[in-house]
């Protein structure tokens, strides 16, 4: 049976970011500050996939809303010690950039409330938007296949770029590959 173009895609972009990630390896932030993208661009323009779910607040987010601005989506489980690494450094993407539109939100794959509020109190993630996906829908949807799994989705609605490992997403020449990909938006997008 042949797959429909849209999973393909998502596959495709997947097995990418995989290779990618094989490459850079652990050496995410080196790479950046030699010159080289924090985040592998999507192969082709690609839709993401919807997300609505709880913030730990119980209130809704959609993805959908989001739609004409910038959203950063890491997936996440506290039992992946890069995922735990990283968490701060996304807080503190979140805090730099959300003048410039960016928002970054984090979604929890699976785990218990009461784990990621321990976790939570240990380590310091600012203003970082928590969801939860209790039962691992929108990891399924996105085909998350290795934790982190980030996703850029544009303006459009559409995966630009994605990357599967930790970063140090904080530095600054990360910051600055982020701020030149709002800057490139087309005005009003990203706002």
């Amino acid at each position: 049976m042949r797959r429909p173009p849209r999973r393909q895609t998502l596959i495709f972009l997947r097995n990418s970011v995989l290779s990618a990630a094989l490459l850079i390896g652990a050496a995410g932030a080196e790479c950046v500050a030699a010159g080289h993208e924090p985040m592998a661009q999507a192969p082709q323009s690609i839709s993401a996939p919807d997300l609505n779910l709880p913030d730990l607040e119980a209130a809704a987010f959609s993805l959908h809303d989001r739609k004409g601005r910038f959203t950063l989506v890491n997936f996440w489980a506290l039992w992946c010690a890069p995922c735990r690494i990283e968490m701060p450094a996304l807080g503190k993407l979140q805090a730099r950039l959300a003048p410039r539109g960016l928002r970054v939100v984090a979604v929890n794959l699976g785990d218990k409330r009461s784990g990621i509020d321990r976790f939570l109190k240990q380590v310091d993630v600012g203003d970082l938007t928590i969801l939860l996906d209790a039962d691992g829908v929108a990891g399924r949807d996105w085909h998350v296949g290795g934790l982190p799994a980030t996703y850029l989705v544009g303006p459009t609605g559409e995966i630009t770029h994605a990357a599967l490992g930790a970063r140090e997403w904080a530095d600054d020449a990360t910051v600055s590959w982020f701020e030149n990909i709002l800057a490139s938006a087309p005005k009003g997008a990203g706002q």
